[in-house]
């Protein structure tokens, strides 16, 4: 008798996903559930919108809507909501018609009012109506973070004894020298004239949003080791690492990176 239970499940599995008209199970039965557990969002100034799937175990003829509710039960969960109201606004489940898949849209805001480097975190429970079960998970949380806005980069350069036999320059998309320094010329902020061995050259540089390369030159081909110092750089804003090495990186180095992605 339980073969004879599967073999029709699995005929209506098989009708389902095939080419015919997909089953519509009695309203009684149906189940939905979050895709996902846990996702992460960066907050940008213009605000930022996430889309958390959810499943459902039938399809409809019409559009289904179906309401969440913020988690703040603390004292049952630690693992709960930490976020101010002002910096959410979570919508409500669709699922179109015909699909058994639809999506929650939660838009993050408040930039300004947000804590620097502080993780932060919105956890959504489903808010079902009596008759529909849970599939999956009832429960997904978002750990949203303030965007760093950083255009005025830092670039740190301790060199080896031989200072002279370094060059570098920063690069647009487009493959423009928008910054450099080459024989301690032309370079920002008036660095010194001519090299002092073992010494640390540090660079202010400001650069617009987008997205550049910066690149690094040794004339000898051994980077930033003499045999005996070790040197090294660091291209960074703020909390932001966009380059670094050490060591002997050969003749060139070079980093992609973005300001304000």
């Amino acid at each position: 008798m339980k073969n004879i239970f599967k073999l029709i499940v699995l005929s209506l599995f098989l009708y389902s996903c095939g080419d015919f008209e997909p089953v519509i199970y009695d309203e009684s039965n149906v189940g939905i559930g979050f895709n996902t557990g846990s996702t992460n969002a960066v907050v940008t100034p213009s605000g930022t919108v996430v889309t958390i799937p959810v499943e459902a175990t039938n399809i409809t003829n019409t559009d289904r809507s179906f309401n969440v509710s913020v988690d703040t039960e603390e004292e049952i969960d630690p693992e709960t909501t930490t976020g101010s109201a002002a910096d959410y606004t979570v919508g409500t489940i669709t699922i179109p018609a015909g699909e058994f898949q639809g999506n929650l849209t939660v838009t993050f805001g408040n930039y300004d009012n947000l804590p620097d480097l502080i993780t932060q975190k919105l956890v959504l429970d489903l808010d079902l109506p009596a008759g529909v079960g849970v599939i999956g998970s009832d429960t997904t949380e978002i750990n949203y973070i303030k965007a760093v806005i950083c255009n005025d980069l830092v670039l740190t350069i301790n060199e080896d004894a031989y200072a002279d036999e370094r060059d570098w320059n920063i690069t647009d998309s487009d493959g423009n020298i928008v910054v450099q320094c080459s024989d301690f010329t032309d370079c920002p902020g008036g660095a010194p004239s001519g090299s002092i061995p073992a010494a640390q050259y540090v660079y202010d540089i400001t650069l617009e949003d987008g997205c550049y390369t910066f690149n690094i030159t040794d004339s000898f081909g051994d980077g930033q080791f003499d045999g005996s110092i070790t040197g090294g750089y660091s291209l960074e804003c703020s909390v932001i690492t966009h380059a670094a090495n050490t060591g002997n990186w050969g003749a060139s180095d070079s980093t992609d990176f973005c300001v304000n992605p």
